[in-house]
């Protein structure tokens, strides 16, 4: 877990330093909030979270929510069509989705996990 905490605060900070240099600005917006509330009560409904998984988990998606914004704004500065910036940002999303997976493996139990897993197919 602490492997992945450092992880991510090292992405996040990565992300932050870059969006500095670059005028881009992460702020929480509604939007952001009801995406990770979406995803959170979707893993709660497939898995039965407790309350401290449920913040635990609002917390991972929240940060998803963040870097992605960052992520598009990084790209739309670079004048990108549509096309390129999908084509640029699939492996981005791909890590993004791999660190989510990482993270909640550390706040699921093995039972939830599994099931968790096994819905995601």
């Amino acid at each position: 877990m602490q492997r992945t905490l450092a992880t991510l605060t090292f992405c996040a900070a990565t992300l932050f330093a870059t969006a500095q240099s670059r005028e881009i600005k992460v702020v929480d917006t509604d939007a952001m909030r009801v995406s990770a509330t979406k995803h959170t009560e979707l893993v709660h409904k497939t898995v039965t979270l407790d309350a401290d998984q449920r913040a635990k988990v609002q917390e991972v998606y929240m940060n998803y929510e963040r870097q992605l914004d960052g992520l598009n704004q990084r790209f739309e500065i670079g004048g990108l069509s549509k096309e390129e910036r999908e084509a640029e940002m699939a492996p981005q999303w791909a890590s993004l989705e791999r660190m989510v997976d990482e993270q909640l493996a550390t706040i699921l139990n093995p039972e939830q996990l599994g099931k968790w897993q096994e819905a995601r197919r």
